[in-house]
């Protein structure tokens, strides 16, 4: 009997079977398309993922290790030079030279490497950096074959050629490394061999080379570095400059004009360096700029006086030099800058500049009285152009002149120890500064009150309504304690009531302020009431009591109480009044 195959044998079969004519059609189908075989379509997954992930690329054949290796024979060479001008068969200036044109080749072939190898960019350039750093501190420390200008000159040279030759393709990477190098290697050398000029003129040159860059769009990693090591240069330089001959031994000695030029020169690169990347090229001032600005400015004016030991004609430079940029950068912000919104930053910065020189050069110029005339006729002048223009900033530089004015002026300080002081009132004669700081507070915030009020008051808006509100108001009640003292220096027989007249003066001037606020709804004037009220408060306490004859004593309490009890009602009442008479419809 035969016998009979399994079921499962069967449909093993039939499966198999199946497979082969699917097989078969594929087949066809991959011949009709002009395949020779299958493995296209095994290979094409493969293709498309080494197509979505970025091929590495090793740095050289042989990887790594023969980068490294190729390094360190060109450190080598540069050791055989060396030992060829150690021995003499060279002369020290052909060793030096040569080493220079070999570090100079490793720089070049850095920057000639393909972008796609940043390491072996990297690499040659640090391995030239490490040819010249220990060559010419060798030359110049043991072989003496240059001089420390020369090798100043070497250091600028070689930073000079690595920004250059990295510009056209901007590689960073280079012109870091070479600059770098060039920095740091000059700030050694500087404190080796306390040769101080040479080397601070080679970091201000690498300082103008890199803020060249930095205008062209080029390498502004670096700036602050060697911004950093010109401004303590420049700091060392006028340290070394001021000492007694002889006191600092090993240091070369410093002539005056030379330090009055780096001085002049640090200020004169970052200077000019922001206005050319501000006004020029329309770029938005950066921290750096406005911080290492400000700094170079205060080296270089203090500096200067410091050298020049405060001779008139250092001085009347410096604040020539001053008042020019001050107003200069008012002229700029105000008449240029205001109109491009979307770089207020070079508004605010440019305005800021021009304050602060502004005051420099008023201080290194003029007198006290001079210096006050000045500001009050600045502050006045701010205020009405603020006005006519709607610029807020011009009216706070107005409070800040005019509130200046009064502490310069002695006024302010007048007022503190009459209403403060917890002595008896001694009067002592009224400078002309101090008239003169109090009628231009009285006037500047006179013009502010009869100028239209934005209808949406800014924070700046606010600040210089205090400014010059609080100025105005302090320099009436110091006016009225002048008056008391000389009235009551006039008068013996009533200095028992001094106390009490001063406290008139507080809650006359406190009364002023409060109908000031019903009458313009001014906020700042209802809060400097309410602080002229805590001031009467602390001086019937502090003075009135402990130093009035009774009789003089109900006076003061009676002014004060009548004070307490009208203050509330009074400016409740004006918060009733609705909105502030003479409010401008627009900012």
């Amino acid at each position: 009997m035969a016998s009979v195959p399994p079921p499962h044998k069967e449909a093993q079969g039939g499966f198999e079977e199946r497979l082969d004519r699917i097989e078969a059609r594929l087949t066809e189908i991959e011949h009709r398309l002009g395949m020779a075989d299958g493995a296209a379509w095994a290979a094409a997954p493969a293709a498309e993922a080494s197509a979505e992930l970025p091929e590495l690329r090793l740095p050289e054949a042989g990887g790594l290790p023969a980068l490294a290796g190729k390094s360190l024979l060109g450190l080598a060479a540069a050791y055989l030079l060396r030992a060829l001008t150690e021995s003499g068969t060279l002369a020290p200036a052909v060793g030096v030279a040569l080493g220079l044109v070999y570090a100079l080749a490793w720089l070049v072939w850095a920057a000639r490497t393909p972008a796609e190898e940043a390491l072996t960019m990297r690499v040659r350039a640090f391995t030239s950096a490490l040819i010249l750093g220990p060559l010419l501190w060798e030359a110049h420390l043991r072989f003496q074959a240059t001089t420390s200008w020369q090798t100043a000159g070497v250091l600028v040279l070689f930073a000079g050629m690595a920004l250059a030759i990295s510009w056209r393709k901007n590689q960073t990477a280079v012109a870091l490394i070479g600059s770098l190098a060039g920095m740091l290697l000059s700030a050694a050398f500087l404190i080796r061999t306390h040769d101080v000029v040479p080397y601070t003129a080679g970091l201000l040159a690498l300082a103008a080379a890199v803020e060249v860059s930095a205008c062209l769009e080029h390498y502004l990693g670096e700036r602050w570095i060697v911004a950093g090591l010109a401004n303590l240069a420049v700091l060392l330089l006028t340290f070394v400059a001021t000492r007694p001959p002889g006191s600092l031994e090993g240091y070369a000695p410093i002539g005056r004009t030379e330090a009055i030029g780096a001085h002049v020169a640090l200020v004169g690169i970052y200077l000019a360096s922001t206005m050319v990347r501000t006004l020029l090229r329309g770029f938005r001032i950066s921290v750096f700029e406005l911080a290492q600005a400000a700094v170079a400015l205060g080296i270089g004016v203090w500096g200067a006086l410091t050298v020049a030991q405060g001779h008139p004609r250092a001085v009347l430079a410096a604040g020539l030099f001053c008042g020019f940029f001050g107003i200069l950068c008012y002229v700029v912000s105000f008449a240029f800058l205001e109109r491009q919104s979307r770089n207020d930053r070079n508004f605010y910065s440019y305005a800021t500049f021009g304050l602060a020189l502004v005051l420099a050069s008023s201080g290194l110029l003029f007198g006290a009285a001079l210096r006050v005339l000045l500001w009050v006729v600045l502050a006045a002048a701010f205020v009405l152009a603020g006005r006519e223009s709607g610029r807020m900033l011009l009216k706070l530089h107005a409070g800040i002149y005019a509130s200046l004015a009064v502490i310069v002026s002695g006024l302010a300080a007048r007022a503190n120890v009459s209403f403060l002081g917890r002595g008896p009132h001694e009067a002592s004669v009224a400078e002309p500064a101090m008239w003169i700081a109090a009628a231009g507070a009285l006037a500047g915030y006179g013009f502010l009150l009869r100028s239209e009020r934005p209808a949406h008051c800014t924070a700046v808006y606010r600040l210089a309504s205090l400014l010059l509100g609080a100025g105005a108001l302090w320099s009436l009640a110091a006016a009225g304690a002048v008056a008391v003292g000389h009235w009551c220096s006039a008068a013996p027989g009533t200095r028992h009531f001094c106390p009490t007249l001063l406290t008139a003066v507080l809650a006359v001037v406190a009364a002023a302020a409060g109908f000031g606020f019903q009458h313009w709804r001014r906020e700042e004037l209802k809060w400097m009431a309410w602080l002229l009220t805590l001031v009467a408060t602390y001086k019937v306490f502090m003075q009135d009591l402990p130093q009035a004859q009774p009789f003089a004593i109900v006076v003061s309490l009676l002014l004060f109480g009548a004070l307490l009890i009208w203050m509330p009602r009074l400016t409740r009442e004006a918060a009733r009044g609705g909105a502030p008479p003479g409010a401008a419809a627009h900012s």
